[in-house]
């Protein structure tokens, strides 16, 4: 027996290490609530997860730790901001996102200091970043405001039903141990789904031009076009596609952000055509079935934006 529980002991020990320090487990990427966000990332974080980095600097933004003025006036700034899109999530490589990509492949082309924020977080809508912007009306001294909308953005309001701490994918805290959090944050989750039939997911709010939330939605989304303008950024809004709307099944939130963007004075840049053209040629940008890009998707949207963003910042 004596033998047993030493060698039982052993192998949890071992477990728990090769867990942590392979995998990362049991020291996840925190948020906190906000009473005017909902939630948000905990601020100066750096971790690896699944072999991944992942930074938030004291922004709560995942980007390198910046300076909230500028270090001579011939740094470009860009803030961007978005939702899930843009965050890439745990299995997104910081140095594989869009956002990283922009800021050291803009920076050699223009060969200039070149900063770019990312203010996000997974199910943020145009009400949470509305209200992340608030907190930095200079936008950090940004030349340029990015905003990254998917069609499902236009129902997507803040409800601040408890998320913290309830969400798997949402603690506050780090866990017990990473045994702990592999069986309840993968294990029990995955047998409960298997035992219930599947993970059911919420039916598509419906994008009706009469719908409360989107008329809600779509009022943010020119407040911060009017915050970034009177700012004096230049306002982008990229539209990001999702899985279901490729190949011209574009939902109608996409055309609805799209005529209320150019409307309040943005330029419009959208994914789709790049997106269907790689999923066509059988490279899939999308990591599930949902509207998340994998590291190929960020590598696309990269691509996408620089020459835009590049355009008008040469120096002669």
């Amino acid at each position: 027996m004596l033998r047993l529980t030493v060698a039982l002991v052993a192998m949890l020990v071992i477990a728990e290490f090769v867990l942590r320090f392979k995998y990362g487990l049991g020291d996840p990427p925190l948020v906190r609530f906000d009473p005017k966000m909902e939630y948000i990332q905990q601020p100066n974080q750096t971790l690896r997860r699944f072999n991944n980095y992942i930074h938030y600097n004291a922004y709560s933004m995942r980007a390198d730790d910046f300076p909230p003025t500028k270090s001579s006036p011939d740094e470009l700034r860009i803030f961007a901001i978005g939702d899930s899109v843009i965050n890439g999530g745990v299995q997104t490589d910081q140095a594989d996102l869009a956002t990283s990509i922009i800021q050291r492949e803009l920076s050699a082309k223009l060969n200039r200091k070149v900063i770019v924020g990312n203010a996000s977080a997974s199910s943020w809508g145009p009400g949470n970043e509305l209200e992340y912007m608030k907190q930095y009306p200079d936008l950090l001294q940004a030349d340029i405001l990015l905003i990254v909308m998917s069609s499902h953005d236009v129902v997507d309001v803040p409800t601040f039903e408890p998320v913290v701490n309830v969400a798997l994918d949402m603690p506050d805290h780090k866990p017990l141990c990473a045994l702990s959090e592999l069986v309840m944050r993968y294990i029990v989750p995955r047998v409960k789904a298997k035992m219930s039939g599947g993970t059911v997911w919420p039916a598509q709010t419906p994008q009706a031009p009469d719908n409360p939330d989107v008329i809600r939605s779509l009022a943010e989304l020119r407040e911060m076009i009017e915050m970034g303008r009177a700012a004096g950024a230049r306002v982008i809004v990229a539209q990001a596609v999702e899985h279901r709307e490729a190949n011209g099944h574009l939902q109608p939130g996409h055309d609805m952000i799209r005529d209320v963007a150019t409307a309040a004075g943005a330029e419009i840049v959208d994914f789709a055509a790049a997106f269907d053209a790689e999923l066509n040629a059988g490279r899939d940008p999308w990591r599930d079935q949902f509207y998340h890009p994998n590291s190929h998707g960020q590598r696309i949207m990269a691509n996408v934006l620089i020459p835009v963003l590049e355009n008008g910042e040469k120096k002669e």
